[in-house]
């Protein structure tokens, strides 16, 4: 089954917007914050991973000094019909830790983290010398919140 087969009720949207901002939640604490036994929150997050919905649980790593101090999203858009390809493209490249695809100007959202300023420049010329890629922006990250 995919995230599109089925309906999330308000339940899983619930227990999704928790898991995003703690993937380490405890079931006790889930369970706690929807009203539910633990029991049946655990059966629903594991149906919800089952389902695809939940693909993984990743840590977000911010390196001590100056390591990953620049960030920037990116907004590309694209001219290949293969856009699964230029994704996989991507993915080669050191410092992009999202890649996702957009509605509206943008094909492609992507953000690009970087020890030194020198080192965003250069992922970005990269990905602005193919010759599938018709133009981005840039916006540089000046400050994050949870």
């Amino acid at each position: 089954m995919t995230p599109t087969d089925r309906q999330l009720d308000d339940l899983d949207h619930r227990l999704l917007v928790l898991l995003t901002a703690d993937g380490r939640a405890p079931i006790a604490k889930l369970a706690r914050s929807v009203g539910l036994s633990r029991t049946a929150v655990l059966a629903r997050v594991q149906r919800l991973e089952r389902d695809g919905v939940i693909r993984g649980y990743h840590a977000e790593i911010v390196m001590p000094g100056a390591a990953a101090a620049h960030r920037a999203r990116v907004g590309i858009v694209v001219r290949t019909s293969d856009v699964a390809g230029y994704v996989r493209r991507l993915g080669g490249l050191t410092g992009l830790s999202e890649v996702e695809t957009v509605t509206g100007e943008y094909d492609l959202m992507v953000l690009v983290t970087a020890a030194t300023a020198g080192e965003l420049d250069a992922v970005l010329d990269r990905i602005s010398g193919w010759r599938e890629t018709v133009r981005t922006t840039t916006w540089v990250v000046l400050t994050r919140y949870a």
